[in-house]
């Protein structure tokens, strides 16, 4: 059996780096789309409930003898209303999914941040990942003269390092 090239491991090692950084970058997208889906659900909501309070509209339109009549049409606007309501639950359908979906990954985020032995390590990704913390900010709270591309860096390099034990 042949020995995998360089050139393969190089490539193997590339993968389980962006895995790494792929896990841990998921969970902050998952937390803002659920933020982003539940701001659509609160405005449909809104626009349902702006229906119901209205209740009846009114309409003038022009027809009979060469459309020179005005006639006033109203009524409840249901064709909308229905299409607000299939629209919300629908939403309300994603929403569930989405926070099955962040339930399972936020454990395996933790499970992840726990396993890191280094504490320096384990805080900086927290903060970064968990907390949603700007480079600078945790470079600021996790003070010692560290900057923003010193603990940037020592995250990268953490995950190297790990990429590389698991080749």
């Amino acid at each position: 059996m042949e020995e995998p090239s360089r050139n393969t491991a190089n490539r193997d090692w590339e993968i389980q780096t962006v895995l790494k950084k792929s896990i841990l970058t998921q969970y902050d997208d998952l937390l803002r789309e659920l933020k982003e889906v539940e701001q659509r659900i609160a405005n449909t909501k809104a626009e349902i409930r702006k229906i119901e309070t209205e209740g009846e509209v009114t309409d003038m339109v022009k027809g009979g003898f060469g459309g020179i009549q005005h006639f006033t049409i109203q009524g409840f606007p249901d064709p909308e209303y229905r299409k607000k309501k299939a629209l919300l639950r629908n939403r309300e359908i994603i929403l569930n999914a989405l926070k099955s979906e962040i339930e399972e990954t936020v454990n395996d985020v933790q499970v992840y941040i726990n396993g890191i032995e280094d504490s320096h390590i384990r805080r900086i990704v927290s903060m970064r990942y968990i907390d949603g913390m700007k480079w600078r900010q945790i470079a600021i709270n996790i003070g010692g003269g560290n900057t923003e591309d010193s603990v940037r860096k020592t995250v990268d390099r953490f995950l190297e390092r790990e990429s590389l034990k698991n080749q």
